[in-house]
């Protein structure tokens, strides 16, 4: 039996107890973890948003970066429709730090952007996002700082088994059995000895649907939009897979002195079938209206890629608690890992070009009477159509083997640090206060080994056991598409195909990053307030080598020291109501792949272009300020009315100049590269409430709503070497942010139904396709306005046992990204709605 029916006729043998136990169950839900989280803010000296260990499991949440999107102030990036990259106040997912147990978390794909899709919730107990930082936290979050943390075996006072299946079912991939299963065990052994281990595996089939456009649109000679030169649909079918590990142990050595153990592994797969149908080369020909272009050409590629990728992230720590002379002393050694592995990676192309006056896959050399081969609806710009006046454009025979490229490519991220901590409690101006002060050493390596080998051969696509496929998108034809087994085993083919040529270090880079710290702070209690100040240096240096076009070596060092001095002061109104403030300064660093020495230059008699990485970049600077005003009533009521100001110096924009100097090389002919903007001014403002309706008559007095807003603004401009200047929105800045929850806790029953909403966005200053050579609205790709409503319901059936079901993507919202206007068709996915039945049993 499917394990999703078995799920959902699993109640019927647990209703069969007898009334009077069923009534004496004791139920914690929704509302007690949003009052715990709204306590630990309250206790917090800086600006914060918990998710607490409870509301970990409120919503139909699957990653980790999905269960802080409820959050104020945070907005996601999907991929495949479930959360991967988190916004902290509409602001770069790269100006975050990250961090799990207090070790940072690298990024496994070359940057500083920490994959979130592949962290489940369930191997963690909180989550805790700073807003404004404090002296003893990394500098380098300028949107702020997120702390994952696994459950502490100091914790436990009793023996701990949670256990958790569910499995899901989504309309587009039409299958059950996808299980998610977790299991946490703790034990206090001893009176010195306690651990807590948590599993967790999950497989999940997605089917997704999509239209992109290669680049920006133009606008031709009669003012109106014209698609540039390609159009594809894409069909994916894949299997995502997680398997988490965490163990975390404590030692209690005497009265004054513990130490502890933290271990952390996460491995993520998709295992993915790719089919793209692609029709480059469009032309415009005759007169184009708004809704409709003649073509004299198009290059109809059909592409089937298979592939197996893996991502790792794994961090270990082992530090500890004592006092030494007098002072409280915190050590942490730490060595955290991230890897992808594209290792296992089949794409074959199929090919068939027509164009007036050309004899290539269908003979043209009488041009048809209107000139033209065929016709692209445009009536709904996010679904174009074809329609070509010749069928053979599709025939599986006229479709023949352009290329097959195989990827061996391995990204890998690793960091050792070591931090030190002292503190102890002092009079200072007749105030108690705490005086902290520390330092920290982290060492970083980034090595980049990106292979790629392409063949021809002399075959068409009807050799390949051609099939149909179903596409849901009326009025658009996907054509048939080659066997994906027969694809996958050419890797092991190869010696019968021609190669055609390798890529073995065009993207290679090594780079090794150091930072030491050194901190000290001050925190102050007063009648009515706490005051904590203080001042963090950070030096670092940088050294990346990788190579050129001709396989010749290329360097690049940097260093860089920041003072970052902050103050948070939390004012006490009176017993309900807090104010708080906050200043302070930040840095953001430049990606790996934005400063690494990749060099690929041109030099046509006097005039020099190319591609160059760029090792001068200054590191984002930011001088942030913070306003928040906190009222705590009775049981769940939360107010709460911030605004927050970022001066930033230096944003990082890739982008194309047309003359530029970097690492000692002078380009006068254009070349793509990072650039820093001048000012950039981020303001905005948030507002929290919550409340429960207890004083309204049963059975309403278990309602609840939550709901949170955030409005921002900010733009960047450019003032470039030959004095062009250029004026953009923020990068990844989401002008409003909005979440709403409405809920009902109460008896056995939980329920709750959320939104979260965010307006658009700048993803892409220019295309990173290197296709454009200037810079304009027209060129930028923007990701539009995305809202989605879930719903999730729980029955506790006694103490230990609840019951659960899920509906996530509610309206089957899609997302969708424009080039420079909203009908400007970039990338638009369709992944259906999904819906969850599943068990907790917790003791």
């Amino acid at each position: 039996m499917h394990l999703f029916i078995f799920l959902l006729l699993l109640p019927l043998s647990l209703f069969s107890q007898d009334e009077q136990s069923i009534e004496e169950v004791v139920v914690i839900g929704t509302k007690a973890s949003l009052i715990s989280a709204v306590d630990k803010q309250r206790e917090s000296d800086k600006i914060v948003s918990i998710v607490d260990s409870d509301a970990l499991g409120d919503f139909p949440d699957t990653t980790a970066a999905e269960a802080i999107r409820r959050l104020s102030g945070i907005s996601v990036e999907n991929d495949q429709g479930e959360g991967r990259y988190v916004s902290i106040r509409g602001l770069s997912s790269d100006l975050n730090s990250i961090a799990i147990n207090g070790a940072l978390m690298p990024a496994p794909e070359g940057n500083r952007s920490v994959l979130l899709d592949g962290l489940p919730t369930e191997l963690l107990d909180s989550i805790e996002v700073s807003k404004s930082l404090t002296p003893d936290q990394d500098a380098d979050s300028i949107g702020g700082r997120i702390d994952f943390k696994t459950k502490r075996p100091t914790d436990l006072d009793k023996r701990l088994i949670k256990i958790k299946l569910d499995t899901q079912y989504n309309e587009q991939a039409k299958t059950e059995d996808n299980p998610r299963f977790a299991l946490t065990y703790g034990d206090k052994v001893t009176d010195t000895f306690a651990h807590v281990l948590g599993f967790t595996y999950s497989s999940k089939h997605i089917v997704s649907f999509n239209n992109e456009t290669g680049y920006g649109w133009e606008t031709n000679s009669n003012g109106l939009k014209e698609m540039n030169d390609d159009w594809e649909m894409r069909y994916y079918d894949l299997t995502r897979e997680r398997l988490g590990l965490t163990y975390d142990a404590n030692f209690l050595i005497d009265e004054v002195t513990t130490i502890y153990l933290s271990a952390f592994h996460n491995e993520y797969t998709d295992d993915e079938l790719r089919w793209k149908d692609e029709y480059g080369k469009l032309g415009a020909v005759g007169t184009t209206t708004i809704d409709q272009m003649l073509t004299d050409r198009v290059r109809h590629d059909a592409e089937t890629r298979v592939r197996e990728e893996t991502r790792t992230i794994s961090a270990l720590n082992f530090g500890g608690e004592t006092i030494f002379n007098g002072w409280d002393t915190e050590f942490q050694l730490s060595y955290s890992f991230a890897e992808e592995d594209d290792s296992d990676n089949a794409d074959v192309t199929f090919r068939c070009d027509i164009e007036v006056g050309e004899n290539e896959c269908i003979d043209l050399t009488s041009p048809p009477a209107n000139g033209a081969v065929g016709l692209v609806n445009l009536n709904n710009p996010r679904k174009p159509a074809l329609i070509s006046f010749y069928p053979q454009l599709y025939s599986p025979s006229n479709l023949s083997f352009k290329e097959l490229e195989v990827e061996d490519s391995v990204i890998e991220d690793s960091e050792v640090a070591f931090k030190l901590d002292f503190s102890k409690d002092a009079v200072i101006g007749g105030y108690q206060s705490r005086v902290k002060y520390g330092l920290k050493y982290r060492s970083r390596e980034v090595d980049v080994d990106k292979n790629k080998a392409f063949y021809e051969d002399d075959r068409t696509m009807a050799d390949f056991n051609p099939q149909t496929l179903i596409w849901p998108f009326a009025g658009q034809k996907f054509s048939q598409q080659a066997d994906p087994s027969l694809v996958y085993a050419l890797q092991n083919q190869t010696s019968s195909l021609s190669l055609d040529g390798t890529e073995t270090y065009l993207e290679d880079y090594k780079t090794q990053e150091d930072i030491f710290a050194i901190y000290g702070m001050i925190t102050t209690e007063f009648e009515d307030g706490v005051l904590a100040y203080g001042v963090r240096v950070e030096n670092m240096s940088m050294d990346s080598n990788a190579f050129d076009q001709d396989g010749n070596a290329t360097d690049a060092s940097s260093d860089h020291t920041f003072i970052a001095p902050s103050l948070n002061y939390k004012h006490f109104v009176n017993d309900k109501v807090i104010f708080r403030t906050a200043l302070s300064r930040s840095l953001s660093r430049p990606s790996f792949n934005a400063t690494a020495p990749v060099l690929e230059l041109e030099i046509n008699g006097d005039d020099i272009s190319g591609k160059y990485g760029n090792p001068n970049l200054d590191p984002y600077e930011s001088n942030n300020f913070d306003l928040s005003w906190e009222y705590y009533g009775d049981n769940l009521s939360f107010v709460s009315i911030g605004a927050f100001m970022k001066d930033i110096d230096n944003a990082i924009y890739k982008t194309i100049q047309s003359s530029a100097t970097i690492n000692g090389i002078s380009f006068n002919d254009g070349v793509e590269t990072w650039v820093n903007a001048d000012s950039s001014l981020i303001t905005g403002y948030e507002i929290n409430f919550q409340q429960d309706f207890e004083f309204l008559p049963a059975p309403f007095d278990g309602l609840f709503v939550a709901m949170n807003l955030t409005f921002t603004d900010g733009d960047s401009t450019f003032v470039f070497e030959d004095n062009q200047t250029f004026t953009t929105p923020f990068r990844k800045l989401s002008d409003r942010q909005e979440n709403l929850s409405i809920g009902y806790d109460k008896g056995r029953f939980d329920i709750r139904l959320s939104m979260n909403s965010r307006s658009d966005y700048l993803d892409w200053l220019a295309d990173e396709e290197d296709d454009i050579d200037t810079v304009s609205l027209e060129n930028s790709r923007f990701v539009a306005a995305h809202k989605q409503w879930d719903l999730k319901a729980t029955y506790a059936v006694n103490d230990n046992f609840r019951l659960k079901f899920e509906i996530i993507n509610m309206e089957d919202r899609p997302e969708y990204y424009y080039w420079g206007y909203n009908d400007r068709l970039s990338q638009y996915d369709e992944y259906g709605t999904t819906f969850a039945v599943g068990f907790t049993y917790n003791n």
